[in-house]
């Protein structure tokens, strides 16, 4: 696993980006970044497409199953499965991604 710098995003809400042909979906929740797959594990959905986040929760509106930003579980089905995460951290003012 490496860390890949990213562009670094609003100070709220989300940015989709993509590293080594992995989408991602970059979220700052007060002062903390997290990184989930910009896949909904349910139907292939993209997050950054047909999704929402509400709080820590990210939300697929194919078939509204939510997810958790920080961790990838699932808190309403129809979803079964959890959704990859990344850690994300800060180094010298910049955003890291490791993958």
């Amino acid at each position: 696993m490496a860390w890949h710098e990213v562009e670094r995003a609003s100070d709220s809400g989300a940015v989709s980006l993509t590293i080594d042909d992995i989408g991602l979906l970059l979220v700052r929740l007060n002062d903390d970044w997290f990184a989930v797959e910009d896949r909904c594990s349910h139907a292939d959905c993209s997050f950054s497409s047909d999704g929402e986040i509400d709080g820590g929760t990210v939300i697929c509106n194919c078939h509204g199953s939510e997810f958790d930003v920080r961790t990838g579980e699932v808190l309403v089905t129809p979803a079964i499965d959890t959704i990859r995460t990344f850690r994300v951290r800060e180094s010298h003012g910049k955003l890291e991604v490791e993958l």
